[in-house]
């Protein structure tokens, strides 16, 4: 018979996974230390499942984590009402844009847009319409921009639109596009339908003016369209 430290000496030499191996051999078959073995074998095996579970939910937690993560990174550059990006993810594509034009002498240029006598939507059908007319007027500006523009709400009213690689005589002719597009829709925000125009300022990027400079020009421009009677696209001076 072999001995009890003969068995001992064959566990300590074997891993854990030759369990089943170490059962069948047929020296230990008398042993008085095979039941035991025998227990421990079972003890391993729920031991090896629950890691197993817990190896898994781990790794569902940590996809969890990740994807909540996103989430929150995400819900930090979105606009919640009308799914553009926000003031925040704007600005720091402009500068990326920017930076990029600049290294690479590339034209790039923004947009700002601001609706006409909205606070008149407000007034008269309420602050619910006014915002689901906000939801439309984003899905009209996504429609006139390529997939590589990007579209943001600027605060209130307000939408800023950045043109990557498009010259000002381009930019002008998006701005046009959305200024039409928006004359034309009958956004149904309110049953009877409601017709809404808009003024737009339009800034070519370049290489002497900051981020800030450069909105402030198309600020500029936006509050001449304004002045000189609504509903008109003017280029930065």
């Amino acid at each position: 018979m072999i001995k009890d430290r003969d068995m001992v000496s064959c566990l300590e030499d074997l891993e854990a996974t030759h369990f089943e191996q170490l059962i069948a051999d047929e020296r230990f078959k008398d042993n008085p230390l095979l039941p035991e073995l025998h227990q421990l074998h079972d003890l391993y095996r729920t031991l090896a499942q629950r890691t197993e579970r817990l190896a898994q939910e781990k790794s569902h937690l940590e996809t969890q984590l990740t994807n909540m993560n996103r989430s929150l990174e995400l819900a930090t550059r979105i606009d919640a009402m009308t799914g553009l990006a926000n003031r925040r993810a704007i600005m720091e594509k402009i500068d990326q844009e920017f930076s990029r034009a600049q290294r690479h002498q590339r034209a790039a240029s923004i947009v700002l847009a601001d609706l006409d006598h909205y606070k008149k939507i407000n007034d008269t059908y309420g602050y619910n319409t006014g915002d689901d007319v906000l939801v439309e007027v984003a899905r009209v500006l996504r429609g006139c921009v390529r997939s590589e523009d990007i579209c943001a709400r600027w605060g209130g009213e307000e939408f800023l639109i950045l043109l990557p690689e498009t010259p000002l005589d381009g930019a002008l002719a998006v701005a046009n596009k959305i200024r039409e597009s928006i004359a034309m829709t009958v956004f149904s925000a309110n049953r009877s339908g409601i017709n809404l125009t808009v003024s737009l300022g339009v800034c070519e990027y370049q290489p002497d003016q900051n981020i800030f400079e450069a909105i402030k020009r198309a600020e500029l421009a936006l509050h001449q369209a304004k002045q000189g009677g609504k509903n008109r696209a003017l280029v930065a001076p």
